[in-house]
C-alpha cells in the first residue's frame, strides 16, 4: 500500500526539494559557473513543465504516485515524461495507478539493494490511444517472475499489454489505453 501523504508531509518535501535547487544554483553562482546554473535553472523549468503535463491528464491518483515516488526510500529511481497533447485519463486513473504500482513493486522486490536501478517512464498521449513506455536499466534477480507477472496482466480493466523484452540488466514494457 502507497503511503498516503498529508499536506504538511507535501509540503515538507517540497520546500527540501525546492530548498536542494535553490542551494546548487547558488553553489554554482559562488563558483562562478554562470553556464551551469542556466542548465541548472533549465533543468528545473523541463522538471515543472513535465508535471504540469501530468497533472493536465487529470489522473489525480497516478500523478500522485508517479510526484511522489522518489520522497520514500527506493531501490529503483523514477523519472517520466509526457509526450503529445492534454487528453482526460481522469476515467483510467485507478487502473493505471494499480498496475504500474504494482508493477514498480514487483520490479523493486526484483532489485539489487548494491545497484542503481532506475525507471523511466515516458506517456505518449496519441489522438486514439495514451501509451507508457516503461524502460528499466539495473539489476533484474529473477526474470521469470517478471514474465509471468506481465502474462497474466496482460489485459486488466482499461490497461493492454503491448510488447515487453527482458535481459539481466534492462527491460522494456510497453501497456497502452485506448480513448
Amino acid at each position: 500500500m502507497e503511503k498516503q501523504w498529508r499536506i504538511v508531509d507535501v509540503l515538507r518535501h517540497s520546500r527540501h526539494d525546492w530548498l536542494n535547487k535553490i542551494q546548487l544554483i547558488k553553489g554554482n553562482l559562488t563558483l562562478n559557473k554562470i553556464e551551469r546554473v542556466y542548465e541548472i535553472i533549465d533543468e528545473i523549468i523541463g522538471e515543472m513543465q513535465q508535471e504540469t503535463k501530468l497533472t493536465n491528464l487529470k489522473a489525480v491518483q497516478f500523478a500522485e504516485w508517479m510526484m511522489t515516488y522518489n520522497w520514500q526510500t527506493r531501490l529503483i529511481s523514477l523519472e517520466y515524461e509526457v509526450l503529445g497533447d492534454e487528453c482526460d485519463l481522469s476515467s483510467y486513473d485507478e487502473d493505471l495507478t494499480t498496475w504500474s504500482s504494482n508493477f514498480l513493486n514487483l520490479m523493486e522486490q526484483q532489485a539489487d539493494t548494491h545497484d542503481e536501478n532506475h525507471m523511466s517512464i515516458s506517456i505518449e498521449v496519441l489522438s486514439e490511444e495514451v501509451k507508457l513506455f516503461f524502460d528499466y536499466s539495473g539489476t533484474i534477480k529473477d526474470k521469470d517472475i517478471i514474465v509471468q507477472w506481465l502474462r497474466e496482466h496482460r489485459q486488466q480493466a482499461a490497461i493492454h499489454l503491448e510488447s515487453f523484452d527482458i535481459h539481466n540488466n534492462e527491460m522494456t514494457v510497453l501497456i497502452k489505453i485506448i480513448l
